[in-house]
């Protein structure tokens, strides 16, 4: 009797219309729209911001949104937070900067979801695409930036040597080495922790992207290890050839 009666609820849930788990977007799947095209209804506003951190000089434990303090990654971070609310659009964005000692950036959008008149079929494009394009390879560096926060990044220059100020880098401009290229000058120390679940390979996107902040063209002898329960990352980052 017992199992007719669960089996009774369980159609019962299925014919009240009862959902299955929503689909979670990788950032580079979420699109970006001025206005709420038609079909789809405008849902919860998200928000994302950061404050550039120091370029030529010593900092701690700052977020790694600081360190690539742009509109283009704020706009990524917006995106990621939308596709882990099922969203697929993210419509009406604004962004702002304040000026300062350490300028702030900010941005804020709609997430957008699908009404009952529209499909969202697969991306044919990027199923027939013959490699991943430059975002689903940042997907996979760097899966959540909407976690970004989590992640915590320093950098101490050699001791007694002040850093030169060079030009920032994008991460994928920095290279990562088993031993420092010979030639190349050592600007200082670049680390990363987590205190939650971080893969090594987050940690270590983290340390390309602090190193690219400071204008290095490469990080050598990555050490990751456990530091008190929390995941961290260290290595030596080095000036590039060239600007």
């Amino acid at each position: 009797m017992r199992l007719v009666v669960l089996g009774l609820g369980l159609v019962a849930a299925a014919c009240s219309g009862a959902r299955l788990p929503s689909k979670v977007y990788a950032a580079s799947e979420v699109g970006e729209l001025a206005s709420l095209p038609a079909g789809y209804v405008a849902g919860e506003t998200i928000s994302a911001r950061c404050r550039r951190a120091p370029r030529a000089a010593a900092f701690d434990d700052e977020a790694l949104d600081n360190v690539d303090c742009s509109f283009e990654r704020l706009s990524r971070v917006l995106r990621g937070r939308a596709g882990s609310l099922s969203a697929p659009l993210i419509v009406g964005k604004r962004c702002r900067a304040r000026d300062g000692e350490r300028p702030r950036l900010e941005c804020s959008a709609s997430v957008a979801r699908a009404g009952g008149s529209v499909g969202l079929g697969p991306d044919l494009d990027a199923a027939t695409a013959p490699a991943p394009s430059p975002a689903q390879v940042l997907d996979l560096d760097d899966p959540r930036p909407q976690d970004a926060e989590r992640i915590r990044v320093s950098f101490a220059p050699l001791a007694g040597a002040r850093p030169p100020r060079l030009p920032p880098r994008a991460y994928d401009r920095v290279a990562e080495t088993a031993s420092p290229s010979v030639g190349r000058r050592a600007l200082g120390q670049v680390s990363a922790r987590c205190a939650s679940s971080c893969a090594d390979a987050e940690l270590r996107f983290a340390l390309r992207a602090t190193a690219g902040h400071l204008g290095a063209g490469e990080v050598a002898a990555v050490k990751c290890f456990k530091d008190d329960g929390a995941a961290r990352c260290v290595a030596i980052a080095l000036m590039p050839w060239s600007s």
